[in-house]
């Protein structure tokens, strides 16, 4: 049974434990802490990378447990070395696909300076191809 208060309660931060709503959503930092990554390379691959193939404790697993069985002279584990080579040609079809879309952004943007600003279209265009 849930008590209905006022819209003014000046003991609002002071309840017994399950006394409120205990099914709330909690996303304070400190429990659930965010991770900002300066990627090395493009970030939108990066983001798909981990969030689509696997995170990079995985992948650095995969890589440590094939680069201890070289070191020993042993075996590759094969059920590693398949997911590695999975991983990479996800990867590479990650790869194709945000160069694609950041090819077809490019024109876009293009296309739009050139309908709103035409001389700064034209600029960017000499400026571009005098510095090949």
């Amino acid at each position: 049974m849930t008590k209905k208060t006022s819209g003014l309660d000046p003991l609002w931060m002071f309840r017994w434990p399950w006394s409120g709503d205990v099914a709330q959503r909690i996303v304070a930092p400190w429990f659930s802490p965010s991770l900002t990554v300066n990627y090395a390379g493009d970030p939108a691959v990066e983001d798909r990378v981990v969030t689509e193939v696997a995170s990079y404790g995985k992948q650095l697993g995969w890589l440590t447990e094939i680069a201890i069985a070289l070191a020993k002279t042993q075996p590759v584990p094969p059920e590693t070395l398949s997911r590695l080579e999975k991983a990479a040609k996800d990867i590479a079809v990650i790869k194709e696909q945000v160069g694609v879309s950041a090819v077809e952004a490019a024109n876009d943007a293009l296309d739009r300076l050139e309908r709103h600003d035409p001389a700064q279209y034209h600029n960017l265009l000499r400026e571009r191809r005098s510095d090949k």
